[in-house]
């Protein structure tokens, strides 16, 4: 039961709304299942990935050396951006300027850092020479792309190769890794060790279907892995496999080729739940024979579902995910569904930054001593410059004071930075924290804010809060609103 009283919730337990929604006008949940219904252990789950692309990587001709690799699942986070041409890893603001930098395992200093990724430069950060880690899928191979550029600078071998072909190597890999059972089989044979129980996630589906919604799942996940997580997941924690939760339900599309699915027309399959074999499927000689459509399908796209949820527009469905370029920006942007981002990481964050409040509250107070100290600088500059041109006997001492106002406003700035970065480097000691790069909003969390309605550290948050919630969103404040 939810609590009658919001402020009884955990901070980190909360769902936070950026564009208000009332969950009366919702028709359908819909879920993405990988690091969303199915929440993966990164120490085990990553750690696999990137052992099996080890191997696959072996197998292409890269030296047997790097079997002996170690991987690192707190080193990387989302939000970051692959430069596959110099190497380099990037985080940055949401003016897209580019506040930290690595070249494998160095950082790049300022000046490095302004001559590759000036603004002026004009750069666009998209494909085919960037790639974005905006899933927790990408950390493995963020991680494993930053130890070969290292391997490259300090190493004879591999020369052959540039940085963008070891991207491209390290992607197809993974991709092959996904494709030939290498994790697959490995999750099936002891998924405990890699996916994370949620107790509370059958209660939060059966709730849903019980408030009249429709209830589907759209995962680009092929159907004999979805039907090994969603097993264990929902019921059945042996190894032995049934289909009993298919019922929690109405539709569930595996192999959905999202973002493909809410802009091109795939085709759309029945799967055969026993045999795995797909079925050529015709909606609409189900529609006229008044039949019961199929549950679980693969492929297709966003119009064949409307047709089988008996939806008419976007704007009835809330559909939740973790990645914000396939499940939340695609479909908010092309299709206009409202959305649901899953951080999982957000629950530690807020824990973390709680804890260092009065930190940043040191690092608010030097800034505005700085705005103080700056303004007086300028106005000590006037005076000098007006008192030389009028060869007043004061100008010597105001270039005193210049100097010595110059000397305490270049010290503060010194110590601003410093604390601002002792801030960041507690809540992770590479790339800070995930929301934010110095006082700006990080790109990714710019992201979150312009096509997440709703995020969240976890799915089943929403059993804090009744079937029809309103969620409204917070004032905008623009910087005169608060009076600075």
């Amino acid at each position: 039961m939810f609590p009658e009283n919001l402020d009884d919730i955990p901070v980190y337990e909360k769902i936070f709304c950026n564009r208000s929604l009332n969950m009366k006008s919702i028709k359908a949940v819909g879920f993405d299942m990988d690091y969303t219904l199915a929440l993966y252990k990164p120490e085990t789950f990553e750690k696999l990935a990137y052992e099996e692309t080890l191997k696959k990587l072996i197998e292409m001709g890269y030296p047997k050396e790097i079997s002996n690799w170690e991987f690192d699942h707190t080193y990387m986070i989302r939000g970051l951006i692959i430069d596959k041409v110099r190497g380099n890893i990037l985080k940055m603001d949401r003016h897209r300027y580019v506040k930290v930098a690595y070249h494998g395992f160095r950082e790049l200093t300022r000046d490095e850092r302004r001559k590759l990724y000036d603004v002026e430069n004009v750069i666009i950060y998209e494909e085919p020479n960037f790639a974005l880690i905006d899933t927790l899928f990408s950390l493995a191979e963020a991680f494993l792309f930053a130890q070969l550029v290292e391997y490259k600078d300090k190493s004879s071998k591999l020369q052959n190769k540039t940085f963008q072909e070891f991207y491209n190597d390290v992607r197809k890999c993974i991709d092959l890794c996904h494709r030939d059972g290498s994790i697959k089989h490995r999750v099936a044979e002891n998924p405990e060790k890699y996916i994370t129980l949620d107790q509370h996630l059958s209660t939060i589906l059966k709730d849903l279907r019980a408030s009249g919604r429709k209830v589907f799942v759209v995962t680009n996940s092929l159907w004999d892995y979805t039907n090994v997580v969603m097993n264990y997941l929902l019921g059945n924690h042996k190894k032995d496999l049934n289909q009993n939760w298919t019922n929690y339900f109405d539709v569930i599309i595996t192999g959905s080729q999202k973002p493909a699915f809410f802009m091109a027309k795939n085709p759309l399959y029945e799967v055969d739940v026993n045999s795995g074999h797909l079925i050529n499927t015709d909606l609409i000689t189900f529609k006229k024979s008044n039949k019961e459509y199929p549950t679980v399908y693969q492929g297709g796209h966003f119009k064949l579902l409307y047709d089988i949820l008996g939806i008419k527009t976007g704007s009835e469905i809330l559909y939740v995910g973790d990645h914000i370029y396939g499940d939340i920006l695609r479909s908010k942007k092309e299709i206009g569904w409202r959305t649901m981002l899953v951080i999982e990481e957000l629950e530690k964050e807020i824990i973390s930054s709680n804890s260092l409040k009065e930190q940043y509250r040191l690092c608010d107070i030097l800034n505005s001593k700085k705005v103080h100290l700056e303004a007086e600088f300028e106005r000590l500059q006037l005076l000098e410059k007006e008192n030389k041109k009028s060869k007043n006997k004061d100008s010597i001492e105001d270039d005193k004071n210049v100097k010595k106002v110059g000397y305490d406003l270049l010290k503060l700035r010194e110590l601003e930075k410093k604390e601002i970065r002792n801030y960041h480097l507690k809540l992770h000691p590479i790339w800070g924290e995930l929301m934010k790069t110095g006082r700006q909003n990080s790109r990714f969390a710019a992201q979150v804010e312009t096509y997440a309605c709703l995020y969240t550290s976890k799915l089943t948050n929403l059993r804090h809060y009744g079937s029809h919630k309103n969620f409204r969103a917070v004032r905008d404040f623009m910087p005169h609103d608060l009076n600075e």
